[in-house]
């Protein structure tokens, strides 16, 4: 397939080949016949090819991605990557300070810190203060904590995108990932079953020389007689 030389030690013939993929590799070329020979590299590129041509009768046209992650499993190329840096380090000032505010605002010391604010605010224009600047019904109060929640819900629905984007990032990665595996690992299949059919090819040819060996020796044995 590469029309690169190679020895007959380091080639497959094309008799050791799956008849589904056999037929699948004769329909891509023509000059492929029973009599051809195939190197490793181009038996596992059409493995690849021929699983994807499967996947692609059981689902449809495959995708970008599906097809990206076929090529790389042609070429035998890593798909791990650290989502976590590459996520941190694309984000910009906004972003950070909107994650680092919901870090904050979703924490128990910001909660009893709160708390413990409202019970000193209230102590002091209601209990302990002889002159309050803010008398009950506290409007100073609810105005500061409408600002408050008004300003703090945004922030922390920014960073709960952020991280719904981060999620479907690290989704996305392992599909890429498992599906990857999947190729890898019906490949490998492959390969287990074209060793066994080798060797028991090999086993045959044993056995038929081990019985050529007995034949002759029967037959010296009855003309010694």
């Amino acid at each position: 397939m590469c029309r690169k030389e190679f020895d007959r030690r380091a080639l497959i013939p094309a008799s050791g080949v799956r008849p589904a993929q056999f037929d699948a590799i004769a329909g891509r070329n023509p000059e492929w016949t029973h009599e051809s020979w195939i190197c490793h590299a181009c038996l596992t590129r059409e493995r690849i090819v021929f699983q994807m041509s499967r996947l692609a009768a059981e689902r449809g046209e495959l995708s970008e991605v599906e097809a990206d992650i076929s090529r790389k499993a042609t070429q035998h190329l890593t798909m791990a990557e650290d989502i976590e840096k590459q996520f941190w380090s694309d984000a910009t000032f906004g972003q950070r300070v909107a994650d680092r505010v919901a870090a904050v605002g979703g924490s128990w010391p910001f909660v009893t810190g709160f708390f413990v604010f409202l019970a000193a605010w209230i102590g002091m224009n209601g209990y302990l203060a002889t002159r309050t600047f803010d008398p009950y019904p506290y409007i100073l109060l609810n105005l500061i904590l409408s600002c408050l929640a008004a300003v703090q819900a945004p922030i922390i629905m920014m960073s709960q995108k952020r991280l719904s984007a981060r999620d479907r990032m690290q989704a996305d990665h392992d599909f890429r990932i498992n599906l990857k595996a999947e190729l890898e690992v019906a490949s490998l299949h492959e390969k287990v079953d074209h060793l066994l059919h080798s060797q028991w090819q090999h086993m045959v040819e044993l056995q038929e020389l081990q019985i050529d060996l007995l034949t002759e020796l029967a037959e010296r044995n009855a003309k010694s007689k």
